[in-house]
Formats: structure tokens, C-alpha cells, sequence
């Protein structure tokens, strides 16, 4: 298999994708090209407006997870 093809898009959606498809008619299946600076977890807290669990806060919203035994 080649390799894929790349666009970048702008306007109401905006980011890199690859195309995973292309059809007779003219249209593309697009698809996120993984992993990108648009997909980190960084960028997405950004867009989304929060931020990670201090340990406390997990703590005190998951209290005690049970485990495995293996640790």
C-alpha cells in the first residue's frame, strides 16, 4: 500500500487529515492524520477548557478503584 495522501482544511473544521478514500464522484473520505499537534492532549484540553485531575481530585471523585492483585 502507498502512502496517503495529506490535506490540511480550514473554516468551520480545521486540522490535517489523511484521505482514506477517494470516489468516482469527485468527494473524499477524510480521516485525522494520528497522531498531531491537533490531537494531543494538550490541544484538547485547550479546546475543551479543562485540565488534568490534581491527585486529591481524583481521589476524591474515584475513592478507591479495585485492582488486579498484581501490584
Amino acid at each position: 500500500m502507498g502512502k496517503q495522501a495529506h490535506v490540511t482544511i480550514s473554516g468551520d473544521v480545521n486540522g490535517r487529515y489523511v484521505v482514506e478514500e477517494s470516489r468516482p464522484d469527485g468527494r473524499l473520505v477524510l480521516a485525522p492524520d494520528w497522531p498531531s499537534e491537533n490531537t494531543s492532549i494538550d490541544a484538547i484540553r485547550e479546546r475543551t477548557g479543562t485540565r488534568a485531575m490534581t491527585p486529591a481530585e481524583f481521589d476524591e471523585h474515584f475513592g478507591q478503584l479495585p485492582t488486579d492483585g498484581e501490584g
